[in-house]
């Protein structure tokens, strides 16, 4: 093999490049652009040195989110344009990538809960069918099929559900207008 080696070496072939070794776990890796700094192993998943979800020190949410309402009970405008809008840039750029197929599955769970209450559907049997949402997102989100950021946004907004008004008139429309603007952040 040295023979091979030293042959290709006066032809200029340097073999592989050395790579980068990824920020969070030390191994070294092959990045696909130089502004890479983690391995695809470790990108989307549990940070192993802190615990908690990769590339974030803290949560990827303010403190109190999701605040739907204001004063008089009215949904916060952010909810529908700037904080929708900051949600769907940032699922845009998590990994793994988030799709328009998994945010769809998600979101159609949603709408047809939304239907049910609107045939009568007792609000009580509707909630159990939301909070399921949140164990869905934990299973995809350890199978690296959507991003921990996505599984946190649906496990906040999930609990701060605890009527009708904070389902249709807060988490609907929220959820609505990420999946909205995610038309424009998501690739297909």
């Amino acid at each position: 093999m040295s023979d091979l080696k030293k042959a290709l070496e006066g032809v200029g072939y340097q073999g592989k490049p050395a790579g980068t070794k990824c920020q969070e776990c030390g191994r070294p890796f092959q990045p696909r652009d130089p502004k890479h700094k983690f391995c695809s192993d470790c990108i989307g998943k549990k940070s192993p040195k802190s615990g908690k979800p990769f590339g974030s020190a803290q949560s990827g949410f303010e403190q109190g989110y999701p605040d739907y309402f204001d004063q008089d009970g009215l949904l916060k405008p952010e909810f529908v344009t700037s904080k929708a809008e900051d949600i769907a840039i940032r699922l845009g750029n998590e990994r793994p990538k988030m799709t328009m197929h998994q945010l769809r599955a998600f979101y159609g769970h949603v709408k047809l809960q939304e239907g049910a209450l609107e045939r009568g559907r007792p609000f009580k049997e509707v909630l159990l069918e939301i909070k399921k949402l949140q164990a869905f997102a934990s299973e995809r989100a350890s199978k690296d099929k959507v991003p921990r950021y996505f599984e946190e946004f649906i496990v906040r907004n999930v609990d701060k559900v605890k009527d009708e008004q904070s389902f249709l008139q807060g988490f609907v429309e929220h959820f609505q207008a990420v999946v909205a603007y995610c038309a424009g952040t998501i690739r297909r």
